[in-house]
């Protein structure tokens, strides 16, 4: 008996002892599985970060991930989802990410100053973080670098002829002038260095797979930077940045770009048959991606006809569609509709909401349609001051036939003193 008592006694000390064992692997293994975990979210490299969550990225962000940190500042510069456009925001965030040597960031950080968007313009400042950004490895510096040559070029181009308004010498042009003058339309059409340098920039982005320098090389063929105008060439590197299957945000908007400038080339039959069937597909699919151009050039063709049966109310509806996108052309198409009666009542209130809406953008014709609204007192009490500060403010941009509209508003108003 105590044989048995000693037994069932031993038996008892080695369950015991089991299911201490047991519960000490339980725990062992449950803190194996938690480390395992931790590891395996501190060490994930992530292949695509497209795919992920805007909150998502900020906790890889403020890890230090600078990848992560420039894909916010996509997100943030074009909107995308849930996510608001702030151009404040994706600064910030492309900043953080070119302090911390993210080439992909400093590249387009360049923009911004390229532009004046978010931040003031500075073309020198450009210069530096594309010069940066090639340094580094990022083709798409190229291309900026090549659009600040071109906005270079284009503002010494605005101050030659702001100067030749101003000299006021068309009838009192000496012999020797008008020598100098047709010595400059026998050399108008040769490629000067400046030219070819902007083309070989976005040549260099294209040869190296960019998307951007695909549609950028369309529109220097396109228009004839650093080349001959070649519209069948231009078509073919147009469609080249289209049928891009990039999932980067940056490379979407190329891709719309490219779409709608498809779109126009076969508006106009340039390089292409006439087709606007053909326009329609490509402005819808620009459209369709969020892109304002798309859905302004949808509401031309319908607002005139163009290949369709004239449709105000389907113009107003893709008018409204890039307006939600603040798009000054269309914001002032829909104040010209609503002034019009096209597709809606006659609304001078909402005429001259709409343009404002467009003159704050500093889009010209705006301004020179509000000038007329303040003018004749159209939607709004009649002021002559105010009407003269918006055709002003149009001449200043240097829009054909504000400053007419400038010298008749100043006579009324000292007629009426």
């Amino acid at each position: 008996m105590k044989r048995n008592i000693r037994l069932f006694f031993i038996l008892g000390m080695c369950s015991l002892a089991l299911t201490s064992c047991a519960k000490k692997e339980v725990k062992e293994a449950e803190d194996t599985v938690d480390t395992t975990e931790q590891v395996a979210l501190d060490d994930v490299e992530v292949e695509d970060y497209t795919v992920l969550k805007y909150n998502e990225l900020e906790v890889l962000a403020y890890e230090g991930d600078t990848d992560a940190m420039v894909m916010l500042g996509r997100m943030l510069e074009y909107g995308a989802d849930d996510v608001k456009q702030s151009f404040t925001e994706a600064i910030s965030w492309y900043q953080m990410a070119s302090d911390s040597g993210n080439i992909d960031g400093t590249c387009a950080l360049g923009y911004f100053y390229l532009t004046g968007t978010g931040v003031d313009k500075n073309l020198e400042k450009a210069t530096e973080l594309f010069d940066a950004a090639i340094e580094g490895g990022a083709v798409n510096g190229y291309v900026g670098k090549a659009r600040v040559l071109l906005a270079q070029r284009d503002a010494a181009e605005e101050e030659n002829e702001a100067e030749a308004l101003a000299s006021d010498k068309k009838d009192t042009d000496s012999s020797e002038d008008k020598n100098d003058k047709e010595d400059n339309k026998d050399t108008k059409d040769t490629i000067s260095d400046e030219d070819k340098a902007i083309y070989d920039l976005f040549y260099k982005a294209q040869i190296a797979g960019d998307v951007d320098g695909s549609y950028y090389l369309g529109y220097a063929y396109e228009n004839g930077i650093g080349t001959v105008v070649d519209y069948k060439k231009a078509f073919d590197y147009y469609s080249r940045a289209a049928k891009s299957t990039s999932t980067d945000l940056a490379d979407q908007y190329a891709k719309n770009k490219a779409n709608v400038a498809i779109g126009l080339l076969y508006i106009k039959g340039n390089g292409v048959e006439e087709d606007s069937e053909q326009a329609i597909s490509f402005f819808e699919a620009a459209s369709t991606a969020g892109y304002a151009k798309g859905s302004y050039y949808l509401g031309q063709i319908y607002e005139n006809g163009v290949g369709v049966d004239r449709d105000y109310e389907k113009a107003m509806e893709y008018y409204l569609l890039a307006a939600d996108l603040d798009y000054a052309p269309a914001l002032n198409q829909i104040g010209y509709m609503y002034y019009n009666g096209y597709g809606v009542d006659v609304d001078f209130a909402s005429a001259v909401y709409y343009q404002k809406l467009a003159a704050l953008q500093g889009y010209a014709i705006a301004q020179v349609n509000l000038g007329f609204l303040y003018e004749n007192g159209y939607g709004v009490e009649r002021n002559l001051e105010t009407a003269l500060s918006y055709y002003e403010m149009a001449a200043d941009s240097g829009y054909e036939g504000a400053m007419e509209a400038v010298v008749r508003v100043k006579a009324q108003i000292n007629e009426e003193m």
